[in-house]
């Protein structure tokens, strides 16, 4: 069992160590096609050097963002961007694989579908972007950015370029954070399980040869030796698995994130470091958790048994004071010091409650002596003597049960908001369109009539106010404008809203009240045609009435497309469903990197379990002499082992909440589930009770059969 431990400590080892090392190589692969297709621009003193147009423009799809990148080449030889065969005609559009597989209905959003970018030019296979050659011959000159002239790609500024489809992305340092806590801490748990697993029969061991006088080198050695080939057993099914996956594109099941074989095969030549690396480590954790040597104060032969670290309850306390701190800083600093501090929280936790057990242990001996009950007594001084084993098979438990409720509570601080917003999103978000562009005065013509005069609201510049601040005017035929309120009768005049309606609707009140729908605040309303070109020509907008739903929102983009100049369309709630929607996929993350720690936590508490096991039943066989039935056995097993487990669940149900309020404190909101931290406590109590009753059949079974053997 000892080396089944090492071997799955080893694999679940170097697979987290791997993800570590294969997300930065991912990383590194990503920001470099990145920086490739970045566009360089040039300075207005040196146009012509200038070798293309670039402009990015967004747009939106569900509840994801998109780069829609308007080019144009300059001269003919010029090399396109990055992942394009050739340069998109006139009215031709390139788009990402992602986006044309998220809608198939936006192959022809942005004009004649070209083809898709290919890999050397998307910087991961979930991206959503697309390059537009507009049909508009004198597009860039209208649109008046300076900016737009580059001379060509490998720009390694990534703030200013494909804003839009990464605005929420977060940096490699936070996954490797959450890496630490969901996969890390799990791990170290099934590492602590591993190495000390079926300890009794190594110690005895060791104890023969320091009888024989054997010096630490040769302990060390032996441990080494025992540990080696399970270790590199271990190693070798996990660079196998590595090799294999990377040799594929896998998809994350929660995220659905894709990762391309290419970039997991550039970290392949780092691998040989990490099995170096965590074979060293293991190896050191075998040596280290086994070199120490006993005290003896004689010379009759004895056994020791291992006390528990003296450090655990400061280590304790200091973990969650840092813990304590994070919540209150909040910040980058916070979110940081709660992080480290909720690691070492649970990993010291364990370890405390062996501290703990060793006092229920004297105190049901106590009893047990008090009240002639055997069982109870033989279990008290078990405990006291042995309390490492309390913390072997709780490792697993109390760092699962403080992992669930801290993705607990990050789920509802993050899906709870994307959840209201995008409730509001789809209850009025499809009635109401607002649609931006440049130079609307020459282009607004032909994009009314596409979209239909009787459901078009159109925004313009007005005079402003005395102290300078920009106002609209609100101008559409008189049966729009009838949708904002009761009318006092048509305005043919520009009136301010107040003259012209005797009340108004929720979308009257949205747009003449609100400020999210219209550029600067509504002046005046006219039931008649908007006025000549003048002003800003930022403040120029349209407001469509929707009454079809999600397709006469397409439609309605589609239009804006065709007629219009790098147009941008809004929704009620579009800006704060967006960043929601991104929050909330964030935490499916946390949801993939979980897989990896309960993984190492299942193995541990099995392993953990099955040590356990072996080691009682062999270790209560000499009371054959004394008792044979079950009961007997069964009810030693419910008092070293159930209630102890009971205990510890009491006490990790309690930090684990302690850790979901800080969280709550830290995050400003969110909820912790009372239930589920109920059932947490459950299973620990539920997992004690099985693991009592499997290990006192065991033992009743062994000390049936126990025969002496000169030991």
């Amino acid at each position: 069992m000892h080396r089944a431990s090492l071997f799955c400590a080893a694999l679940v080892a170097l697979i987290t160590a791997w993800t570590v090392v294969g997300s930065a190589a991912v990383h590194e692969e990503r920001g470099l096609r990145m920086t490739a297709r970045n566009p360089a621009p040039v300075s207005a003193t040196d146009r012509a050097s200038a070798v293309a147009r670039w402009w990015e423009r967004p747009d939106t799809i569900a509840d994801r963002a998109i780069s829609v990148i308007h080019v144009r080449p300059l001269h003919r030889d010029a090399a396109p961007p990055p992942g394009l065969p050739r340069w998109p005609e006139p009215g031709e559009a390139y788009l990402s694989p992602a986006l044309l597989a998220t809608d198939p209905a936006m192959a022809d959003r942005y004009g004649r579908l070209a083809g898709t970018v290919a890999h050397k030019g998307l910087a991961d296979g979930a991206e959503l972007i697309a390059y537009v050659n507009p049909l508009r011959e004198n597009f860039f000159d209208e649109v008046h950015e300076e900016n737009s002239y580059i001379g060509g790609f490998g720009n390694p500024d990534r703030v200013f370029f494909f804003v839009n489809s990464h605005q929420f992305d977060r940096g490699l340092a936070e996954l490797h954070i959450l890496l630490l806590l969901m996969a890390g801490l799990p791990c170290g748990a099934l590492v602590l399980v591993a190495v000390r697993s079926q300890s009794e029969s190594r110690d005895r061991r060791l104890s023969m040869l320091d009888a024989l006088g054997a010096p630490t080198g040769v302990r060390a050695l032996v441990l080494a030796g025992e540990a080696a080939l399970p270790l590199l057993a271990g190693l070798g099914a996990g660079a196998a698995l590595v090799v294999g996956i990377s040799l594929t594109s896998p998809t994350f099941p929660f995220t659905g994130y894709p990762v391309w074989s290419e970039d997991l095969r550039s970290g392949l030549p780092l691998l040989p470091f990490a099995l170096l690396g965590v074979f060293a480590f293991l190896l050191l954790v075998v040596v280290a958790s086994g070199i120490r040597r006993p005290r003896r104060t004689g010379t009759r032969p004895g056994r020791v048994p291992a006390k528990p670290a003296r450090w655990a309850p400061l280590v304790f306390a200091a973990g969650l004071a840092v813990a304590a701190w994070g919540s209150n800083t909040r910040g980058v600093d916070g979110r940081t010091g709660f992080v480290v501090g909720a690691a070492v929280t649970l990993i010291a936790l364990p370890h405390t409650a062996a501290r703990l057990s060793r006092l229920l242990g004297r105190r049901l001996a106590d009893r047990g002596a008090a009240k002639g009950d055997a069982g109870r007594l033989i279990a008290g001084r078990w405990l006291a003597a042995r309390p490492a084993t309390l913390a072997r098979l709780s490792a697993a438990l109390l760092v699962g049960l403080g992992m669930v409720t801290i993705g607990q509570v990050l789920t509802t601080q993050f899906t709870g908001p994307a959840e209201q917003a995008r409730q509001r999103f789809e209850q009025s978000g499809a009635s109401l369109v607002q649609v931006r562009s440049r130079n609307i005065p020459a282009t607004a013509e032909g994009f009314i009539a596409a979209v239909g005069a009787s459901r078009t609201l159109r925004y313009s510049p007005q005079a402003g106010a005395d102290d300078g601040t920009p106002r609209v005017g609100l101008t559409g035929q008189c049966e729009v404008l009838a949708d904002l309120g009761r009318l006092r009768a048509c305005p043919p005049s520009p009136v301010p809203p107040r003259d012209a309606f005797e009340s108004l609707t929720p979308l009257g009140r949205q747009i003449l009240l609100g400020d999210e729908m219209v550029s600067a605040p509504v002046a005046t309303v006219c039931g008649c045609a908007a006025s000549a070109a003048g002003g800003d020509l930022a403040l120029y907008g349209f407001l469509v009435l929707n009454r079809d739903g999600e397709a006469g929102v397409s439609a309605i983009e589609q239009a804006a497309y065709a007629h219009l100049i790098g147009p941008m369309t809004y929704r009620p709630g579009q800006s704060w469903m967006l960043g929601t929607a991104a929050q909330a996929a964030q935490v499916r993350w946390l949801l993939d990197v979980a897989l990896l720690g309960l993984l190492a936590l299942a193995l541990a508490g099995t392993l953990g379990a099955a040590g356990i096991f072996l080691e009682q039943a062999r270790a209560l066989g000499p009371l054959a002499a004394f008792r044979t039935d079950r009961r007997f056995y069964s009810g030693i097993a419910f008092w070293n082992l159930a209630l102890p487990l009971g205990a510890v669940g009491v006490a990790g149900a309690l930090v684990a909440g302690l850790l979901g309020r800080l969280l709550i404190n830290l995050g400003k909101g969110g909820t912790m589930s009372l239930p589920l931290l109920a059932l947490g406590l459950g299973v620990v109590a539920a997992s004690g009770a099985a693991v009592a009753l499997v290990c006192g059949r065991v033992a009743a079974g062994q000390a049936a059969a126990w025969r002496p053997r000169a030991d």
